[in-house]
């Protein structure tokens, strides 16, 4: 009894080795950057970023242009001010300076979370498109090539770049 489990145990051990045998795994890699420079989502968010980019400029703009004048009116009326218009003059130039100052950092964030915020639903889309090749064609792994991450790269890996377009409709 002992030996027909063994024997048992032993075929059944045999199978699944064979079978994992006979599937080799699949790997695969993309280029992510490929995918994504030919994506039309990609491009309205480069012409939505220039767009943000060049109205902030223009308060930007707006804004020095004010400093400049105000610099000028003090530079003009200097001997004429007495002592607390010359110091109320600097204040008020340092606090328009500041206000520029806290403008440009303000922008400088908000236009990286305009595009963080635009940019995820189009990662979000290539992922799953990624996913939905991988698990048709298959693959155990898929590899981003351009991460600098990829340490090694053997040429039985995949490249499943032209998949992922495709699927893209690209």
């Amino acid at each position: 009894m002992m030996q027909i489990r063994i024997i048992l145990i032993a075929a059944l051990l045999g199978l699944v080795f064979s079978s994992a045998a006979a599937q080799a795994p699949k790997f695969g890699h993309v280029n992510v950057a490929d995918v994504v420079l030919l994506m039309p989502e990609y491009k309205n968010i480069s012409v939505e970023m220039e767009t943000e980019t060049t109205r902030l400029e223009g308060q930007l703009t707006v804004m020095q242009e004010e400093l400049q004048k105000l610099e000028l009116e003090f530079e003009e009326n200097f001997e004429a001010y007495s002592a607390e218009q010359k110091e109320a003059k600097q204040q008020e130039y340092a606090a328009m300076q500041q206000r520029i100052q806290e403008f440009y950092a303000g922008a400088q964030q908000g236009l990286q979370e305009k595009q963080q915020a635009l940019q995820v639903p189009v990662l979000e889309k290539l992922r799953a498109t990624i996913q939905e090749v991988g698990e048709e064609q298959g693959f155990l792994y898929i590899f981003e090539m351009n991460s600098g991450l990829t340490l090694f790269h053997s040429e039985k890996s995949e490249d499943i770049t032209p998949l992922v377009k495709a699927k893209l409709g690209l």
